[in-house]
């Protein structure tokens, strides 16, 4: 017997009339992922570490909580923000530091941390270390081996400089030295462009915000206090907590802590201090992480709505709504970074990851509220939760709030030329997975019939015409831009090019489908091609090392993106197999030659 085709392929669901209780559900379902995540990272100590994380420090050209250079710092060296202490317990990053900043009162606490992560085998050789489990080593496991690896970091140092290609071997002998120069700063104080101790208010002249002052370093207040320079009292109390910590009493830390939290609130003022509190807090709860949870959980259940043959449960509405409450987080977590960084939304590759993201989500929800079929939950899911997975990769890099670029530094500009190019960036990506969700679903499955596929190829057609309009005038406002801070409207750099191809990308998918030179079909596999063109200008241009915009440069980014382009070539091709070997039109074709019952048979069936 030949499979028919299911109807409810054919009938959206109506968009109006959601229980309430599918809503009820979606709140409970999020709110316990949520709060599950948050409680899992919570770890519990004698030592106030909250407290201390709240201290103000000055790094990278901003005044951030020292829980942030220590979540930052370790992240960079094991790409996780906590660490494993010496009895298998899973520590926050902010106790790390304090046991790195001690390390030199108390040495058997910070070499023995396994932190540093080497997954080269030949470089684990080298520094006579077997491969384990985790892949992470303490710094006494090979300290006898550090001139051996100064000596190839050296070597591997000036290729690069070269502008040679490094070796695995080479780049990951490079890479842990920068780790373990990284770790040394920190264990000496000796980290660049960073201070301690903000300068004294004066009643007399008026005082700079803190983040424009010159603060202190340690090494330099403890220099002058030996030179018979009168000693700040904020040395002292921060020598306090240090010693507290190193002697392992926490009474006496948590009391030192308290008190040069005072002494630091009245140099810095509480407004710094609230806001230093509220990053913190954020590092704390990270809400980025909770949302990509979320749309793991909408996509599956998406999945489950469209497999399950069971209308009553509503899974395609309690999706909908989780999908609501996922793009709300992700719009908080984006608000907050925008409070706490005092910018638009998008100043950094990292931050432009969680921007496009965020506009995908939401995008999704949008078509999804207009056509129940369930492709606008699964855009919102699939994009949102990728979106996130780059930003996760990209925190590894350092701090995701760090000051801008020069060239970027113009709030105007951020707010219209970047975000309105990001934001084409965006539409692309939408019609670029909308045509994969057409492959996907024509090919690989028998539920997509003509009137389906046809409202599928209209909402990659309708995005495209939205991502032709925004990357449009964001190029236009790059120029007037580029006018005004370069003297020249245009100047063919890598990064003008990709916003360019964009556009003509765009304006090629528009009219082949005016011209009528391509169908339903075609239209889905120019729009695969788009993501390809979007995603060579978000991260492509950026690998040439040339250029007005040649920062972010990472050779992972670069073989991700050459992956990238190999899979959607596979799935263009896919797309041009004939259409009588797609499922769907298989299906379709053996349900329309199956022969009719005569119609006294259905008068029958009727009495």
């Amino acid at each position: 017997m030949s499979q028919s085709k299911p109807v409810a392929a054919e009938t959206p669901p109506k968009s109006a009339n959601q229980p309430w209780w599918t809503w009820v559900a979606a709140v409970v379902l999020s709110s316990v992922v949520v709060l599950l995540l948050i409680a899992s990272s919570y770890r519990g100590s004698d030592y106030d570490l909250d407290a201390f994380g709240a201290l103000p420090i000055q790094n990278g050209g901003r005044v951030k909580p020292m829980d942030s250079l220590a979540r930052t710092s370790l992240m960079i060296i094991t790409t996780r923000t906590v660490y494993t202490d010496e009895r298998g317990r899973s520590r926050p990053a902010i106790e790390w530091l304090l046991k790195v900043m001690t390390s030199r009162l108390n040495r058997d606490k910070a070499p023995a941390l396994k932190v540093f992560r080497i997954e080269n085998d030949q470089l684990l050789a080298n520094l006579g270390l077997q491969r384990r489990s985790g892949l992470r080593y303490a710094v006494e496991e090979f300290q006898d081996k550090l001139g051996l690896l100064e000596d190839d970091a050296k070597r591997a140092a000036d290729a690069k400089r070269a502008g040679k290609r490094l070796d695995p071997y080479q780049a990951g002998a490079l890479e842990l030295a920068n780790h373990l120069q990284l770790y040394i700063q920190l264990a000496t104080y000796t980290l660049p462009e960073t201070g301690i101790f903000p300068p004294v208010k004066s009643a007399e002249a008026e005082v700079p915000q803190a983040d424009r002052q010159v603060w202190t370093p340690f090494l330099t207040a403890l220099a002058n206090s030996r030179e018979g320079q009168p000693v700040d009292p904020a040395l002292e109390a921060f020598s306090r907590v240090l010693g507290s910590f190193a002697q392992g009493k926490p009474t006496d830390f948590n009391q030192a802590v308290a008190e040069y939290g005072k002494l630091m609130e009245e140099r810095v003022g509480r407004a710094v201090m609230g806001k230093l509190r509220v990053e913190q807090a954020y590092n704390f709860t990270n809400p980025l992480y909770s949302t990509l949870v979320l749309y793991v959980v909408v996509l599956l259940l998406g999945l489950m709505a469209w497999l399950l043959p069971a209308p009553w449960l509503r899974l395609r509405d309690i999706a909908f709504s989780t999908a609501i409450i996922a793009a709300s987080l992700h719009t908080v977590a984006l608000v907050a970074r925008m409070y706490l960084h005092g910018r638009p939304p998008v100043t950094n590759l990292y931050s432009s990851a969680v921007f496009i993201g965020w506009g995908c989500a939401w995008l999704g929800i949008f078509l999804e509220a207009f056509d129940r079929r369930g492709a606008g939950n699964a855009v919102a899911a699939v994009c949102g939760f990728l979106s996130l997975l780059i930003a996760q990769f990209l925190s590894e890099k350092g701090d995701t709030l760090e000051m801008l670029q020069a060239v970027l530094d113009t709030n105007f500009w951020l707010a219209t030329h970047v975000t309105c190019v990001t934001l084409g960036y965006t539409a692309s990506f939408v019609a670029g997975f909308l045509g994969i969700g057409y492959l996907l679903w024509g090919l690989c499955t028998p539920w997509m019939g003509k009137a389906s596929g046809k409202a599928l190829a209209q909402k990659i057609y309708g995005v495209a015409c939205f991502a032709t309009l925004l990357s449009f005038v964001g190029t236009v406002l790059g120029g007037i831009w580029a006018d005004q801070s370069w003297g020249r409207f245009w100047g063919w750099d890598p990064k003008e090019n990709g916003a360019l191809l964009i556009v003509i990308w765009n304006a090629l998918i528009l009219h082949a489908r005016w011209g009528k030179m391509v169908g339903d079909r075609g239209v889905a596999a120019l729009a695969i091609l788009g993501n390809m063109i979007t995603a060579w200008s978000w991260f492509g241009t950026n690998q040439l090392s040339v250029g007005l915009h040649a920062y972010g440069f990472d050779q992972t980014l670069a073989s991700a993106l050459r992956w990238t382009w190999i899979g959607h070539l596979v799935l263009v091709g896919f797309a041009l197999l004939p259409t009588e070997w797609w499922w769907s039109n298989r299906a379709e074709a053996a349900a329309n030659s199956e022969p009719r019952p005569a119609k006294g048979a259905i008068k029958l069936a009727k009495n």
